[in-house]
């Protein structure tokens, strides 16, 4: 059985379980599912054995806590030291497609200026800042699970904000000061048939590399229209309104959501 199928499963049980029992359940669940790092087939077939376990204890009248004990952060760390780890290579692909896709959610933002101006400091520091956020990010929601991690759940959310807030104050400092560093100047059409090049590069890899999740495929295939339509001056950014560019950015925001839901639906 596919992974997709096993969360299907785990899904409609998980309906069957008592409100305690639910919630004993749900942060061993998030607690694992959180460790990106774990071969994903595995992990979700033995969630889906303590789940079915639960509910055989659940029908001789015996709760989760009885029956696992009541520490589930144990368990969970006993059955993470169990899991086998998916493969570096696979994660360094995808930490690399991650990359590229923030890369190229900051440069379409710059194709819409008046003038193309980059250097590090409105490229790609900004980009590993949030690539840094989002890390921290996951680490806060592993320990948000249990009480007795809140204050790592905390400090990882704080570092997190701080990261989030370096990324978007740094091109504004950087904008301020008229540049930490030299600019390289483009002209849209050159700098758009690069941003096409990139979008078009991003959706083979996804393709290649088997993470075509709905959500990477919709938004890079948008920006791959806009670039397209930006390189054959169908749209031309100088004389675009800003109230333009805040519908582009709506429909990017949607064109995520809808990726979002069409996966929440195949799960």
């Amino acid at each position: 059985m596919k992974s997709t199928d096993l969360i299907k499963q785990n899904n409609e049980l998980r309906k069957q379980l008592t409100p305690e029992n639910k919630k004993y359940y749900e942060d061993i669940l998030v607690y694992i599912r959180v460790n990106l790092n774990k071969e994903e087939q595995q992990t979700e077939e033995i969630l889906l054995e303590i789940l079915q376990d639960i509910l055989d204890a659940q029908k001789k009248g015996t709760s989760a806590q009885v029956f696992f004990g009541k520490n589930p952060k144990e368990i969970s760390d006993a059955i993470l030291t169990e899991l086998p780890s998916d493969s570096e290579k696979y994660w360094s692909k995808l930490f690399f497609i991650f990359f590229l896709i923030l890369l190229q959610y900051n440069l379409f933002d710059l194709l819409l200026q008046p003038v193309v101006a980059i250097n590090w400091f409105n490229t790609l520091f900004p980009v590993i800042l949030l690539m840094v956020t989002a890390i921290l990010g996951l680490f806060s929601i592993k320990y948000s699970t249990f009480a007795s991690d809140r204050k790592k759940c905390y400090l990882f959310a704080f570092l997190a904000l701080l990261f989030w807030m370096g990324s978007i104050l740094l091109p504004i400092i950087d904008r301020q000061m008229n540049g930490l560093v030299g600019y390289l100047l483009f002209s849209h059409q050159a700098f758009a048939a690069f941003l096409f090049i990139l979008s078009i590069s991003l959706l083979v890899l996804q393709f290649r590399f088997k993470m075509n999740n709905a959500a990477g495929i919709y938004i890079t295939t948008f920006f791959a229209v806009l670039e397209g339509a930006v390189l054959i001056n169908l749209i031309n950014p100088v004389i675009a309104s800003s109230g333009l560019q805040i519908v582009l950015w709506v429909v990017i925001i949607l064109a995520n959501v809808l990726g979002i839901l069409r996966e929440k639906i195949k799960s």
